[in-house]
């Protein structure tokens, strides 16, 4: 009765040391699980930061963009001014010769007057 008893009990532990291995492939199992799950979300983490920063470099370059077009725009105002500056210049121009030509009629009239007068004075004496 004994080796019966004892022969039961070698089988019962043979049975949980078999379940114990089928828990042991079911935990290793558990963990393959989770650690597929685990690399899926830091995939999907780093592919959400990937698109994250292709958004951000698309913002850049927008920006870098707007920010050349608005070197252009300074450089096109620059030109603008100094178009400006050159206009006023000729006016100041035009004004010194339109001055020049005024000197320069009255000291014809002013010849003009004494040579009239040389010639008047010249033909009374």
């Amino acid at each position: 009765f004994q080796n019966q008893l004892a022969s039961h009990q070698f089988f019962e532990n043979q049975l949980a040391s078999h379940q114990f291995f089928e828990n042991q492939l079911v935990f290793h199992q558990i963990l393959e699980i989770c650690s597929s799950s685990l690399r899926n979300f830091q995939n999907q983490l780093v592919s959400r930061q990937f698109s994250e920063n292709q958004l951000a470099f698309h913002q850049f370059s927008e920006i870098e963009l707007t920010f050349h077009q608005f070197s252009e725009n300074q450089l096109v105002l620059h030109q603008f001014f100094e178009n400006q500056l050159a206009f006023h210049q000729f006016f100041e121009n035009q004004l010194v010769f339109h001055q020049i030509l005024e000197i320069c009629s009255t000291s014809l009239r002013n010849f003009q007057n004494q040579l009239a007068s040389h010639q008047f004075f010249g033909s009374v004496i």
